[in-house]
C-alpha cells in the first residue's frame, strides 16, 4: 500500500477499503504525468488518461459513437477519445483551457505515424475535433 500512495493523489482513490480485485485495480489510478499532460498544462485538475480511456470503453459502445464533454478543460476526454478512435466534442467557457486541450490533440496527431490506420479511420480523424468557447 506505501508503493500506491507514493504514485497516486488522494483525489484519484474512490475507495479507502478494499471491494475486490477488479474494482482496486481499475480505480486505483496513477497520476498523470508531465508527459501526459504536457508540461505547458497549467490546470488545476488534469484527470489521469486512464479513468477517461476506461470510462469512454465502458460506456461508448458504437464504432461512430460521439464522447461529449461540456466541461473540456484540458482535453484529457479528447485525448482519449481520439486515442481510442472515438468522436468527441469539447465545449468550455475558459479560452486558454480550449487551447491546451488543442495543443494536446495536436502533440498527440504528431506522435500518431502515417500508415497505422486505415482509410476509414483516417477520414473519421477529420471529423474528431469541435471545441466551443461559452
Amino acid at each position: 500500500m506505501l508503493k500506491l500512495a507514493i504514485i497516486m493523489y488522494p483525489a484519484n482513490v474512490f475507495t479507502v477499503n478494499s471491494i475486490n480485485e477488479l474494482i482496486d485495480k481499475t480505480f486505483l489510478l496513477p497520476k498523470p504525468t508531465k508527459k501526459e499532460k504536457g508540461g505547458y498544462n497549467d490546470h488545476k485538475t488534469v484527470k489521469p488518461l486512464a479513468i477517461c480511456e476506461y470510462l469512454i470503453k465502458l460506456s461508448a459502445f458504437f464504432k461512430n459513437a460521439v464522447i461529449l464533454d461540456p466541461f473540456i478543460g484540458s482535453g484529457t476526454t479528447a485525448v482519449a477519445a481520439r486515442r481510442l478512435g472515438k468522436n468527441y466534442i469539447g465545449i468550455d467557457s475558459n479560452e486558454e483551457y480550449v487551447k491546451i486541450a488543442e495543443r494536446r490533440l495536436k502533440e498527440l496527431d504528431e506522435e500518431i505515424k502515417p500508415g497505422l490506420f486505415s482509410a476509414d479511420e483516417k477520414k473519421q480523424k477529420n471529423f474528431q475535433l469541435e471545441f466551443q468557447v461559452v
